[in-house]
């Protein structure tokens, strides 16, 4: 192989490459949808999370509709609910916070003694 050919062989992949990195801008940039292409949109209120493939026929699916996620299990005939309305962590531990300082501020005081540092420890 001469050096003509091994620098025409460089050129076309570097055009080839050139070429899909053109493409990938392109997709990215203008926010193309491609088939099978999963991911949430702006103003939409149903995003697929997460998608496995459990076997040929089945896969777990994880969908989140406004601010629940909902779990099935997807068959070639029907899907399977797992889960619905389920909280994301740290939407709940936001909850659990709101409600240990609403318990807190509705807690009356009977003996100042209580309140003290060794007696709660």
């Amino acid at each position: 192989m001469d050096i003509a050919a091994l620098l025409r062989t460089m050129g076309g992949l570097g055009v080839v490459l050139g070429m899909l990195a053109a493409a990938l801008w392109l997709v990215r940039r203008y926010d193309i949808a491609l088939p099978g292409r999963v991911g949430a949109k702006l103003g939409r209120r149903v995003e697929l999370v997460e998608r496995i493939q459990i076997d040929g026929k089945r896969s777990i699916i994880l969908l989140r509709r406004d601010d629940r996620e909902h779990l099935f299990v997807l068959h070639p005939d029907r899907a399977t609910i797992l889960e619905t309305r389920i909280v994301r962590a740290d939407e709940e531990a936001q909850a659990i916070a709101d409600l240990e300082q609403a318990e807190h501020q509705r807690s009356p005081v009977l003996c100042s003694s209580l309140e003290e540092a060794w007696f709660n420890a």
